[in-house]
């Protein structure tokens, strides 16, 4: 019966102990609010539609140049 009190008060001790230090001494600690951070939209490019009307551009005028007649070359050596 002796050993039952004891087992007792020491169970009920450590119960009332666990409880007393749960917080601990530490100061309460306080999150940052988050930081959002905005990225601005980047800049549209104008490299993007002059490249292939540069290259258009590029193939019309090798078209234009290389005009080969085959007709004036037939009529030229008869």
């Amino acid at each position: 019966m002796r050993l039952t009190k004891t087992l007792l008060a020491a169970t009920i001790a450590a119960v009332l102990a666990s409880q007393a230090v749960a917080g601990g001494f530490a100061p309460v600690v306080v999150d940052p609010e988050p930081v959002v951070v905005v990225e601005p939209e980047p800049q549209r490019s104008t490299f993007g539609i002059l490249l292939p009307l540069a290259l258009l551009g590029g193939l019309v005028a090798l078209a234009v140049a290389s005009d080969d007649d085959d007709e004036d070359d037939a009529t030229e050596t008869n």
